[in-house]
């Protein structure tokens, strides 16, 4: 039976695989400062440091992201992003990773992995993102560079609706 997100034509996904991945980041980051203190390398706990602090940014930039028949928004720590599907000109997929980039004339959205996405509605979403390209003639390009962008002119209000 689907999930009642499902039945309202609403998906919610998240990203518990990276909020996961950066919290064990800090935790061992925080784990090796101690002990390279300790053991009075201290040039060490400036580089674990920095490990903790990507760790802290994978975090709390996860998020997790809705599409409805209007658009896709994504949420987190950081702020708020949404495209609507009618802005999207072209869409490029990672051909390493899977990255979405969905793309306007002067936009850009960023949606992670496939691969990455947790919560029930995974398949679902993936299944309404697939139709909602289909019914705009809007077919994926390979792109070797997906994976590298980031959000462009997307930013919105964190309780903004599109």
């Amino acid at each position: 039976m689907p999930s009642t997100a499902n039945e309202v034509g609403k998906y919610q996904i998240g990203l518990r695989s990276y909020r996961n991945i950066g919290w064990a980041l800090v935790v061992l980051g925080a784990l090796c400062i101690v002990g390279a203190w300790s053991a009075q390398v201290y040039w060490a706990t400036g580089v674990f440091g920095l490990l903790s602090g990507v760790g802290l940014y994978m975090a709390l930039a996860a998020g997790g992201f809705d599409l409805d028949a209007d658009g896709i928004r994504h949420r987190s720590t950081f702020g708020a992003w949404a495209i609507k599907w009618d802005e999207i000109t072209h869409v490029e997929i990672g051909v390493t990773d899977g990255t979405f980039v969905l793309a306007g004339s002067t936009k850009r959205f960023i949606l992670s992995p496939s691969g990455w996405w947790s919560g029930l509605d995974t398949g679902g979403a993936l299944d309404f993102l697939v139709e909602q390209l289909k019914a705009r003639n809007l077919p994926p390009q390979p792109s070797r560079t997906a994976a590298y962008k980031i959000m462009k002119n997307t930013r919105v209000e964190r309780r903004a609706a599109l």
